[in-house]
């Protein structure tokens, strides 16, 4: 017989992973019905575009989510949804009282959660571009080298309909 997959039971307390690795919680209202805190992985960074010769210097700030799913050891940066909640908006005590998803055994601990924070770093690198022109051509200019700086990769727990 399959193995069939386990129900992710909501618990009554936040999942507790290694002391190194940052938890937070989302900003949240007072949901209507039930609601479970589900885990999601943070990445701030700001980012430095510069180019002289085509008249680039911009600097751009980077805050996204992406869900943590259930036994993940991977995290697929390319889902993550952009988020306009700055890293010092971040609640260290959730807003509202609810249970808590669990969290995958890999991102409790510190040498894959590192791993994650290394791939949010080149994910920008090789995914955020400004425009620019040249003559009358649109072209795209990739960060300055060594021009990503994270600023917190975090485990953030949001509020969704339980």
């Amino acid at each position: 017989m399959p193995d069939q997959p386990k129900p992710r039971l909501a618990g009554p307390t936040r999942p507790l992973g290694a002391p190194e690795i940052p938890q937070f919680h989302l900003p949240a209202a007072k949901p209507e019905g039930k609601a479970v805190y589900a885990p999601r992985l943070y990445g701030a960074a700001n980012i430095l575009f510069a180019d002289k010769k085509k008249g680039v210097n911009e600097t751009r700030t980077v805050t996204v989510l992406v869900p943590i799913e259930a036994g993940a050891r991977t995290i697929d940066w390319d889902t993550a949804k952009p988020t306009d909640l700055p890293a010092a908006k971040l609640l260290a005590d959730p807003a509202v009282k609810a249970s808590y998803l669990p969290l995958p055994a890999a991102a409790m601990q510190i040498n894959t959660f590192t791993r994650w924070a290394k791939q949010f770093d080149r994910w920008l690198a090789r995914t955020q571009r400004v425009t620019a022109t040249e003559g009358t051509e649109p072209i795209q200019i990739a960060p300055k080298r060594g021009g990503v700086t994270v600023e917190l990769v975090a485990i953030v727990w949001e509020l969704v309909p339980g």
